[in-house]
């Protein structure tokens, strides 16, 4: 099937598939470090990535527009080149771009996350999307979330993990192996901190990743990483999308 994707399309061909287009699908990830093993777009290049295939196994029912490739990354600021946005830039960024969309007809709108530190303004940006403008919109992860209790059935994975580590890594190298560096490097976590200990069972901080987390930036051992790995991970959660979509487009 011929995916549809903004940025390969011009105008009139978007307007000439448009009827069959039942949801828009928006990557959103984040500008901000992952230790020394992947680049700075690991979380925006992986969700663009992962959305292509996606329309590769659907084809026309999605449109896919470029990512959005800032985020909400606070905690990270104590490395340089990190850039975060306010939450509510964020809301009314996304919120902005769903409400373009959909005066072009596409009423149904998916944004595919590939940061974390992202989750909480997703959660009110579909809100708000849907009791303030009426708008159906929805949001799903794309990576370790969604395949971890499978793979851990295969792995020993650690209980810290999710950031520059031996999944995300390794589905780096399956979707986008350019973001990857030739050396890679376990983290070097802060074991003492009350976040590693998880001191709020329900509730949270603001906290330092840099000194609360881990001192290079990385969880887990991402020179465990495969493209095998990665791409197990990635089969995973398409199967998942594809069962996602078929119930959005079902409501």
């Amino acid at each position: 099937m011929k995916r549809l994707v903004v940025a390969e399309m011009t105008w009139p061909e978007v307007q000439r598939e448009l009827d069959h287009v039942k949801v828009a699908v928006v990557p959103v990830g984040s500008c901000e470090q992952h230790g020394p093993n992947t680049t700075f777009t690991t979380d925006t290049d992986r969700a663009y990535e992962f959305c292509k295939l996606l329309g590769d196994r659907v084809g026309g029912k999605i449109l896919i527009f470029p990512p959005f490739g800032y985020g909400i990354s606070m905690h990270h600021m104590d490395f340089p080149a990190t850039v975060t946005l306010r939450v509510e830039t964020m809301i009314h960024a996304l919120t902005d771009i769903a409400e373009s969309i959909g005066k072009h007809g596409i009423k149904k709108i998916l944004y595919v996350n590939g940061h974390g530190g992202n989750r909480f303004v997703l959660d009110a940006v579909v809100n708000t999307l849907k009791y303030e403008y009426g708008i159906e919109a929805y949001w799903s992860s794309m990576g370790t979330n969604l395949s971890r209790k499978q793979l851990s059935k295969e792995m020993d994975i650690p209980d810290v993990i999710g950031h520059a580590c031996e999944l995300e890594t390794s589905q780096c190298l399956y979707l986008a192996p350019w973001l990857v560096k030739d050396t890679l490097e376990a983290g070097e976590i802060q074991n003492d901190s009350a976040y590693v200990q998880r001191l709020f069972k329900d509730g949270n901080a603001a906290w330092s990743w840099r000194y609360d987390v881990s001192a290079n930036g990385a969880l887990g051992d991402a020179r465990k990483a495969t493209a095998e790995i990665g791409k197990t991970m990635t089969d995973i959660s398409l199967e998942y999308m594809e069962r996602l979509l078929d119930e959005i487009i079902r409501r």
